[in-house]
This record gives C-alpha cells, structure tokens and sequence, in this order.
C-alpha cells in the first residue's frame, strides 16, 4: 500500500517552545513507507483550521497537529466528518488529550509512535455548535483560560501564575444545569464538560471519562475551604476528583448550562459563548491515530500502521 498523504501542522509559539528540534525529528525518524509529509507552520489563531480544510480539500489523508490542546482542536476542527486522520506531537503547555491517548510527551517518541498508530473513531462534542474534542469549562478554570491568553508566555510557569492569581479574585458563581430530565441550581467552583478525562499535566478532572462512549462527564467542583486546597489537589492528580467530597459527576449525552457570565473556555481556549450554553456529544465523529498501548485496550476496533 502507498504511503499516507499527510500535513504536519506545527504552531511555532505553543507551549513556549522552539519547534526547530521537533520538525528536524519529523524529519529523521517518520516512515517515508507509511507518510508522504509535508510541514506548513501556523501564523496565528485560526489559521490552523484553515491549513487543515485545504488539506482535506486537496486530498491529504492524515493531519498531524504539532502543538497543544488549541493546536489539536483546530485541526481536529477542519476533520470533523471527515475521512481524513488527526495525529498529533504534543509540545504544548497542558496536552490533555494527547494525555488521555497515552502519546508520549518526548517528541521524538511521539514522532516514533505515529509509525506504529492505528486508526480509531472518537467522540466529538459541541458547545453552542462549536467543537470540542477534550475538555470544556466554565468558571474559575474559564477565568483562567481567558487570563492565560494575555500572557506572552504560553509556557506551563505561566499558566500555573494564573492558576494562582485567579484563585484570590474568583467567588464561586451559580448555574442552572438542564438535562433530559431535571432542572436545577447550584452554586459551584466550576464546571468542566470532559470528553478525555483530564485538563492536561495529569490533572484528571473527570477520571472515569472515555472518548467513544457516547456520553461527556459533567464534573461538578463545589467551593471548599482553604485548608482543604492540597487535598483536592492530590485528588485531581490522583484520578480520585470523582471521589470528592466537594465534587459530583453526570454523564450525559447532552445539557444545557445557564451561568452568570459569558466565559467559557474550549480544550483550554478562551471563548465567549454566552450565558446559556448547549453541550452535546456528537459520536464517533472524528478519525484519530493512537498509540498501540491505547488501543491495545480494544483490540478489535482499530487498524495498524496504515490510517486510511
């Protein structure tokens, strides 16, 4: 079979790092047998969405997003419905569902995996018909996003400033939640909407959550007092937020959240949705490379080396 035609989409400014050492492992260590690349680099917010429709339109079959969790969801964004592949090299500052998929953080075993991915299908959903393919928020992890946004340093030191800096101004704010079958308000820190299972840097903020099950965990995290900050902490990074005290989960298929403001943030971008604010799965949406060690937990379901 003849190799994939593929687009390496690189974004020079993600994670605040120099992409030079990444395109020369590209380079080096891809399969030529498996992928007739080529490389094109992103000049702003956007632009990697509009890479990636040309490619589609054009032929390519395999999209590999080089960059982070913004990086991913606008080249996963120009293959939803599509018979082309998402890959992906995360070298961002969170790389959540890279995480989620077991890649490898080391971008020259990253770029050695994608020689040994198969393809799968994986959910996508949507917030106000706006696509989401890991985790979306609203509240003080939105705040956050926003804040991040200003910042010149996209690297993980400049997030966790604004983790910090945020957490003295931000109040909890209430929400009125509407599923199929209940109404409700509540008052809560925030509200994350998790195809994948975590934030990214192994924060898991919805641990049981799994990206071809037809539903997202809605998890819920209430206020709790200061002193206990750490503890909630070694639950996030233990994959026991679920088990919290201070935290509940939903998992549904779709839901409609009002809230007080407008900020939300999708795969940790900023955005301005508005104060109602649909959220809906849309199954099996998108084709996706995984590693083996992933797949290898539904070993029916996937295809080798060849993503077609």
């Amino acid at each position: 079979m003849s190799a994939s035609k593929t687009l390496f989409v690189v974004n020079p400014v993600s994670g605040g790092k120099n992409k030079t050492r990444v395109v020369k492992e590209i380079e080096k260590n891809l399969d030529p047998g498996l992928f007739d690349f080529d490389i094109n680099y992103t000049r702003g917010p956007g632009h990697a969405s509009d890479l990636t429709k040309t490619a589609v339109d054009n032929g390519i079959e395999v999209v590999v997003a080089v960059g982070g969790d913004g990086t991913v969801n606008e080249v996963a964004t120009g293959l939803v419905h599509s018979n082309a592949t998402l890959g992906i090299i995360p070298v961002g500052s969170g790389n959540g569902l890279a995480r989620h998929l077991q890649i490898p953080m080391n971008y020259t075993k990253a770029v050695q995996i994608l020689n040994e991915s198969g393809k799968t299908t994986i959910d996508i959903c949507t917030a106000n018909d706006i696509p989401f393919f890991n985790v979306a928020g609203l509240g003080y992890d939105a705040i956050i996003a926003h804040d991040f946004a200003k910042s010149e340093d996209k690297g993980f030191i400049s997030y966790l400033q604004s983790v910090v800096a945020q957490w003295f101004k931000y109040r909890p704010k209430k929400f009125t939640i509407k599923t199929e079958d209940r109404k409700y308000k509540t008052k809560a820190l925030l509200i994350s909407l998790a195809n994948g299972s975590q934030l990214g840097n192994n924060a898991y903020i919805a641990p049981d959550a799994r990206i071809d099950d037809g539903l997202m965990d809605v998890s819920i995290l209430y206020n709790f007092p200061g002193l206990a900050a750490p503890i909630v902490a070694f639950q996030l990074f233990s994959k026991s937020i679920n088990r919290s005290r201070y935290s509940e989960t939903l998992r549904l298929s779709e839901v409609t959240i009002k809230q007080k403001g407008k900020k939300a943030h999708l795969d940790g971008e900023p955005f301005k949705l508005g104060k109602k604010i649909h959220f809906k799965v849309l199954p099996g949406a998108l084709n996706i490379l995984a590693p083996k060690v992933y797949l290898d937990e539904r070993p029916s379901e996937y295809t080798l080396s060849q993503p077609r």
